[in-house]
C-alpha cells in the first residue's frame, strides 16, 4: 500500500474516533446485502460493489457503473465480504465486513482502498464494531457453528486485527441485533445468548460497553420479548445515540439515552436496510429514504434525506422502553404468576390472623365445656415429660374412680376420653386429641398420650384450666 493510503487510513481513524471535540456525531450503517455499500454524494446515491470493483451510480432504477478499483480476489469474495459495517467521516467512510477482517477505506472524491493485510476470517458474522480513541474494535460474533467472546482491534501500523485482553467482564458470548454509541466510547447494545451456552436462555439480552473503562455491564431485557409472537428484526444503523430497527415490516427508532423506543408512522414499506431498490440506509447525519414506485412499468424513484430529528417528528412514542431491567422484565412476564402468589399469601396471612384471633375464644369453649375430671386429665397429660405416657392407673386417679368396680372405671375412663376427643374435634378441629396406645412394657396394656401433633399448641389450653 501507498504511503499515502496508510495516511489518510490513519487520519481518517484518528478524526473518527479520536477526540470527543475533534469528531462530528459517529454514524453506523449496517447494510444487509453482501460485498455492496450505498453512500450519498453530491445528493445521488452512489453503489460500491466489492465484489466487481465497480463504483456505480442510480439512474431512475438502473445502476449506471461510473469506475472501477482493486478489490478482493473472486474466491476471497467468497468468505471476506459479508455485510458491510459502514462509519462516515464527513465525505469519507471507513468500511468492514461481517465475517473477516477486511477494512477498507473511501476519501472524498476518491475510490475505494483496501487498507489492511489481515489473514484473519471468520468467527465474527454478527459482532459488535465500535470505535474509541483512534481504534476500531469489533467483539464476539459467530462462525462455522460456534461463537466467542473475543476482543480485537485493528491496528494501524501492523494492517492486521490483534485480539486485547485489557477489557473485563465481558459478556460469555455476542451476537448483535443493534448498537447505538450513548456518548464517545459508551456503547448500548443487545445480543441473543447462544442456547448452547446459556441453555433455557431465550430473552435477548442488553449490555453497556465502555471502551474508556475496558468493561461491560448487563442492563437488561429487549421488552418485546415479552409479547408472545416472535418477530423479525432487521437492524440498520445509528446515528449517536439513536438505532434505526425494522421490525415486522415497521421502522422504529431507539434512543438509548432516554431509554425510549418510537415507532415511524406514514411508512409501510421499504423500511429495510436498503438493497438498491428500496430501503433505509445512513449516510452520515441523514437518514435516506428511498422509494421505488409500486409498479414494473415506472422506473421512478424517491430520495429523501431527513436527520434524525426530523424522523422523529414522523414517529411516536411506543410506550415502550428500548430495554427493562431484570426486575421490571420478569415482573411484566410473570405478573399473572405473581398475581397468584400475591392473592394466595394474601389469603394465607387473613386466615391465620382470623384463626389466631378466634383461637384464644375456641380454646376457652373447649376447657369450659368439659367438666372438672376431664379438665383434670388433659392438664395431666399435657404436662407429662416428653415421651411419657399415663397409665390406667394414672387415669383412674385423676378422675377420681379408685372406689369404683373395674367395669365402671373402664366405662367412666373410656367415656370421659371418648368426650374429650369428641369436643376437642367439634371446637378446635383436632382429630384423635387424645391417643390410646400399647404400654412399651405390656403390649396388653393400653397407656396415654396427647397427640404428638397437637402437643405444643395444647400448651396454650392451660391457661383456662
Amino acid at each position: 500500500m501507498r504511503a499515502s493510503h496508510f495516511v489518510f487510513i490513519y487520519t481518517a481513524l484518528g478524526i473518527l474516533v479520536g477526540a470527543n471535540t475533534l469528531r462530528a456525531q459517529e454514524s453506523l450503517w449496517h447494510a444487509e446485502e453482501n460485498g455492496k455499500v450505498y453512500t450519498v454524494e453530491e445528493n445521488q446515491i452512489i453503489q460500491y460493489d466489492f465484489e466487481r470493483g465497480k463504483k456505480l451510480i442510480l439512474r431512475q432504477s438502473l445502476w449506471v457503473v461510473m469506475d472501477s478499483f482493486a478489490t478482493v480476489s473472486p474466491l476471497d469474495a467468497l468468505h471476506k465480504l459479508g455485510n458491510p459495517y459502514v462509519f462516515h467521516l464527513d465525505d469519507s467512510l471507513i468500511i468492514s465486513f461481517s465475517g473477516s477482517g477486511v477494512v477498507f477505506g473511501v476519501s472524498a472524491q476518491q475510490l475505494p482502498k483496501r487498507v489492511d493485510q489481515t489473514y484473519y476470517s471468520g468467527y465474527n458474522y454478527a459482532s459488535l464494531r465500535a470505535s474509541y480513541d483512534g481504534t476500531l474494535y469489533s467483539f464476539g460474533g459467530s462462525g462455522f457453528w460456534t461463537r466467542n467472546h473475543n476482543m480485537i482491534y485493528f491496528d494501524v501500523e501492523l494492517k492486521e486485527w490483534e485480539r486485547t485482553t485489557s477489557f473485563t467482564n465481558l459478556p460469555d458470548d455476542y451476537s448483535m441485533l443493534w448498537v447505538a454509541e450513548k456518548e464517545p466510547g459508551l456503547y448500548v447494545t443487545c445480543s441473543l445468548p447462544d442456547p448452547i451456552l446459556t441453555p433455557g436462555q431465550e430473552h435477548r439480552l442488553v449490555y453497556e460497553f465502555d471502551f474508556a473503562k475496558k468493561n461491560s455491564r448487563f442492563l437488561g431485557y429487549l421488552p418485546f420479548d415479552l409479547e408472545k409472537v416472535p418477530h423479525e428484526y432487521t437492524f440498520i444503523g445509528y446515528i449517536g445515540g439513536y438505532f434505526l430497527l425494522e421490525m415486522d415490516k415497521r421502522l422504529y427508532i431507539g434512543d438509548v439515552a432516554k431509554n425510549t423506543m418510537y415507532i415511524v408512522e406514514d411508512i409501510i414499506s421499504g423500511t429495510g436496510s436498503y438493497n438498491g431498490y428500496e430501503g433505509v440506509f445512513i449516510a452520515g447525519e441523514k437518514v435516506v429514504i428511498v422509494s421505488s414506485a409500486s409498479t414494473l412499468s415506472n422506473p421512478s424513484v424517491r430520495v429523501t434525506q431527513l436527520t434524525m430529528e426530523e424522523l422523529l417528528s414522523k414517529s411516536t412514542d411506543t410506550g415502550l422502553p428500548v430495554y427493562m431491567s431484570r426486575t421490571t422484565f420478569f415482573f411484566e412476564k410473570y405478573t399473572a404468576e405473581f398475581v397468584a402468589i400475591f392473592v394466595a399469601i394474601a389469603l394465607l396471612i387473613a386466615f391465620l390472623v382470623r384463626y389466631n384471633l378466634s383461637q384464644p375464644g375456641q380454646e376457652k369453649q373447649f376447657v369450659l365445656s368439659l367438666n372438672d375430671g376431664e379438665r383434670r386429665l388433659i392438664r395431666f397429660l399435657i404436662l407429662l415429660p416428653p415421651r411419657q405416657t399415663a397409665t390406667i392407673l394414672d387415669i383412674d386417679s385423676i378422675l377420681n374412680t379408685e372406689d369404683k368396680s373395674w367395669e365402671n372405671q373402664r366405662k367412666i375412663r373410656s367415656k370421659s376420653i371418648q368426650t374429650v376427643n369428641q369436643k376437642a374435634q367439634d371446637i378446635l378441629g383436632y382429630l384423635d386429641f387424645v391417643q390410646r396406645i400399647p404400654n412399651p412394657e405390656d403390649k396388653r396394656e393400653r397407656t396415654y398420650r396427647i397427640s404428638p401433633e397437637y402437643l405444643t399448641v395444647a400448651s396454650s389450653l392451660l391457661r383456662y384450666i
